[in-house]
């Protein structure tokens, strides 16, 4: 089953994920600019479609998660969460960043067969988004796969 965790970063500042990240991460994150043709083109269908979207989002976002860096089968989601912030600059506060206009975000993908269960919030983790004063999003997601084969 595959559990991972995403870092979002939004703002109107080009060079805010620069600002934030250490150099070697900058240039391999997911990018999105909001006053893209394609994107101004899905938030009216969308709007069309009766979904409410928000008209202040920041311009530009900067997508970071732990696929990669974090097997899959780990279930501890401190583990994923202090990796993503040990891609910070050192001494930078998301706290502040906040205060500047930057937005962030953290989900976590929380795959399963649907029997129950999910992360452990420790009280680490919770010291850890509080200090940062970020929030996180636990997304369920049923996962299908056979016995014995990995998960999809």
């Amino acid at each position: 089953m595959r559990h991972y965790c995403t870092l979002v970063l939004r703002s109107d500042d080009p060079d805010a994920a620069a600002k934030l990240l250490i150099p070697e991460v900058v240039d391999d994150l997911d990018f999105d600019d909001n006053q893209s043709p394609a994107r101004l083109a899905s938030a009216r269908r969308l709007r069309a479609a009766g979904i409410p979207t928000r008209s202040d989002l920041p311009r530009y976002v900067w997508l970071m998660d732990s696929r990669d860096a974090i097997p899959d089968s780990e279930i501890d989601l401190l583990v994923h969460v202090s990796w993503l912030l040990s891609r910070l600059k050192s001494g930078v506060s998301l706290r502040e960043a906040r205060e500047r206009g930057v937005e962030t975000a953290l989900g976590f993908y929380w795959g399963g067969n649907g029997t129950g269960g999910g992360p452990f919030i420790s009280p680490e983790l919770a010291e850890l988004l509080a200090h940062h004063y970020i929030g996180l999003n636990v997304g369920f997601y049923y996962e299908e796969y056979e016995r014995g084969a990995a998960a999809a």
